[in-house]
């Protein structure tokens, strides 16, 4: 029933109403907010990006710079070389046109003396002009993981207290197996009960991080993090909207970001060994293939919480391995 005349502020209705439109005129100034925030924190990405750039950009140049002043003194040097060849053919020229001109009796004395020194004359070989590959002729994706590589990584291990019963961790706790037998272990809070999960030690509420899981040749696997308040307990639905973001391989060559509706991925070259990148302020989470170096997924989310490192090893006991970073070139 709608209320009308002096009395309407009073209904229940219209006071909603009017509180309602107080907060969706608010909306507007609070979204570009939002967005000015996001711009900037886009535009400080790029202006370290660009930063980065231009010091590989020198770097590179200086390389190129001491090659050529390396093939020049090379090229320098041979050529002072031939100079003495040339010199020492010439001698040898003159020495035998006297010789020509003496008595044939005197001419076969000297004849072996001269052909060896002919045959020490050794031609110097030519100077090559090819330049080395550099780090330029790859594609971007290679300047972004040397500079996550060396600036980013992270030790990460395992924590045995969130390892389903089935899963056997390694004494260094850097890699995990599925047993066909469940181990008996306390119960918990933190243990995963239904699901054959385990979480990484380490939380991170800021900053960038980076680390690497040997895959193999496993046919199943499931890697990404999660939020450290995730249910452990029963059954759970493992998607971003529980907080969750995951990479998996399924069925030997399906290959699926665990977004809300999952995103089939299509990789031209199998990866061996999968590096994580978690950037909590930027909120993005990107996997790569170091077998080809490149880019596989990157998940976009607003953190708010502790995020720890997910690892789900599939049903058979091939296991993943924690690795050292590479420090690829």
């Amino acid at each position: 029933m709608l209320c009308h005349g002096p009395g309407r502020d009073l209904c229940p209705l219209h006071a909603g109403t009017c509180s309602l439109r107080r907060t969706e005129q608010k909306k507007p100034a609070e979204l570009r907010e939002k967005v000015e925030s996001r711009r900037q924190k886009i535009a400080s990405e790029f202006e370290r990006l660009h930063q980065f750039l231009q010091e590989e950009q020198q770097a590179v140049l200086r390389r190129l710079e001491d090659e050529e002043k390396e093939i020049l003194q090379r090229l320098s040097e041979n050529a002072a070389k031939l100079a003495d060849h040339s010199t020492s053919l010439s001698k040898l020229i003159t020495e035998i046109e006297e010789r020509c001109q003496q008595p044939a009796i005197d001419l076969l004395k000297g004849i072996r003396s001269t052909l060896n020194r002919c045959e020490n004359i050794r031609i110097p070989k030519a100077i090559s002009t090819e330049l080395k590959k550099d780090s330029c002729s790859f594609p971007l994706q290679h300047f972004a993981l040397k500079k996550m590589i060396k600036k980013f990584k992270a030790d990460v291990t395992l924590d045995p207290k969130t390892a389903h019963p089935n899963l056997i961790l390694s004494e260094d706790r850097k890699s995990v197996r599925f047993g066909e037998a469940k181990q008996d272990l306390p119960d918990n809070p933190e243990r995963f009960t239904y699901y054959p999960f385990v979480l990484g030690s380490e939380g991170f509420v800021s900053g960038r991080h980076y680390w690497e899981v040997e895959v193999g040749d496993k046919t199943q696997w499931t890697l990404g993090v999660c939020r450290d308040s995730v249910t452990r307990k029963g059954k759970i639905t493992p998607s971003p909207e529980d907080g969750y973001w995951r990479l998996r391989l399924w069925n030997k060559d399906v290959y699926t970001a665990l977004t809300s509706s999952p995103t089939p991925l299509l990789l031209r070259v199998k990866p061996k060994r999968i590096g994580i990148f978690l950037d909590y302020e930027l909120g993005e989470i990107s996997f790569y293939n170091l077998n080809d170096h490149s880019h596989i997924y990157t998940f976009t989310e607003t953190f708010t919480e502790k995020l720890r490192p997910f690892f789900y090893p599939g049903v058979h006991t091939t296991p993943l391995i924690i690795r050292p970073v590479t420090d690829w070139e």
